[in-house]
């Protein structure tokens, strides 16, 4: 596939300076969680996405309040993207009462439906089924809301990832599915798991349309996502995405350099194609943004993670005696979520 990037002539510089912005503040807070993670002040392991945020990020930047998301066990730069403070992601992450999901959830499964977010999942390919299951509600409340389902090439061939597929397109439901081909499930190269040369040409056989995608390229995935949403969001029913990208790290932080699967040519020539400078280089040389306010965009993002340390670091474990407290559904309970803390 084409490698050429979207030009940038004709874009709104707000839009421009919001993807820049919000694609430095996951890559600056995944740095931060690595360097936490292995130094021992966090007690967790971490499925950090350095590399694919031009995917996660042109892709949220896409929707609008009152849709949804669902993502997976790699999911901090889709809970950013939504709009979910760096603080209340960094406290989940460190198991503190204050965290997206009071610090139950952990850095693999964060929730807050008032933001959209229906659900990140340590269970492959389960993000496909709850993106449905909303899309099927807005479906019958008469809404236009769209849901998005973010999951990864491993994910692609899990049953319960076709089954919901088929499904959506019978029903035509307004969802998105978007999968995330970073070329590895763990270390198993997808060119030795799925049969076709595309993810995505899987979509002709559930009668949806599907597409490949520079997922390197932020303006890129934002018009292809924004086509594909209007197009849902009108009553076109599901469609496929599948967004080439790549992770820098391995699969998680304690797997480390513990396996031999890439080779350092191909890690280079990904690294060529890093999102973040490269996006940068382009709106300065596009004129579309000065470089100065992409350095004071730059400061405010890392004063931000570090201020989400700070308040991670102050913030209390959940009470012992609390454990079981979300386990069943209180008597009271109106049938809203509603986060204890904020």
């Amino acid at each position: 596939m084409s490698q050429e990037t979207a030009s940038l002539e004709g874009y709104d510089g707000d839009l421009l300076r919001e993807l820049y912005r919000k694609m430095y503040l996951v890559r600056t807070f995944e740095n931060t969680v690595q360097e936490l993670v292995e130094s021992g002040d966090v007690f967790t392991d971490a499925h950090l996405m350095q590399g694919q945020e031009a995917t996660a990020i042109g892709a949220t930047q896409a929707l609008r309040e009152g849709d949804y998301m669902t993502t997976t066990h790699r999911p901090h730069g889709h809970i950013l993207g939504m709009g979910v403070e760096p603080r209340r992601v960094m406290a989940e992450i460190g198991g503190r009462e204050t965290g997206i999901s009071g610090g139950r959830g952990g850095e693999m499964h964060m929730f807050d439906p008032s933001q959209g977010i229906i659900g990140s999942n340590g269970i492959v390919g389960a993000s496909l089924p709850h993106a449905a299951g909303a899309a099927l509600a807005s479906q019958l409340d008469g809404d236009d809301a769209v849901a998005i389902a973010f999951f990864g090439d491993g994910a692609s061939n899990q049953g319960v990832v076709h089954e919901t597929m088929n499904l959506a397109a019978v029903w035509e439901l307004p969802v998105l599915f978007l999968v995330e081909n970073n070329g590895y499930a763990v270390t198993f190269p997808v060119e030795e798991s799925s049969g076709p040369d595309h993810l995505a040409d899987r979509a002709a056989g559930y009668g949806m349309p599907g597409k490949t995608i520079d997922g390197q390229d932020v303006v890129t995935v934002y018009d292809e996502v924004s086509d594909a949403v209007d197009s849902i969001r009108s009553g076109g029913g599901p469609q496929f995405i599948e967004a080439e990208t790549y992770r820098y790290l391995d699969h998680t932080v304690s797997l480390t350099g513990m396996f031999d699967y890439r080779s350092e040519e191909e890690e280079e020539q990904w690294h060529e194609r890093d999102p973040i400078p490269n996006f940068r280089t382009r709106l300065i040389e596009a004129d579309a943004v000065d470089e100065d306010e992409i350095e004071s965009i730059e400061k405010t993002e890392t004063e931000r993670v570090e201020a989400a340390v700070e308040f991670m670091e102050e913030s209390e474990f959940p009470p012992a005696e609390d454990a079981a407290a979300h386990f069943y559904q209180n008597e009271d309970y109106d049938g809203v979520y509603q986060p204890r803390y904020r």
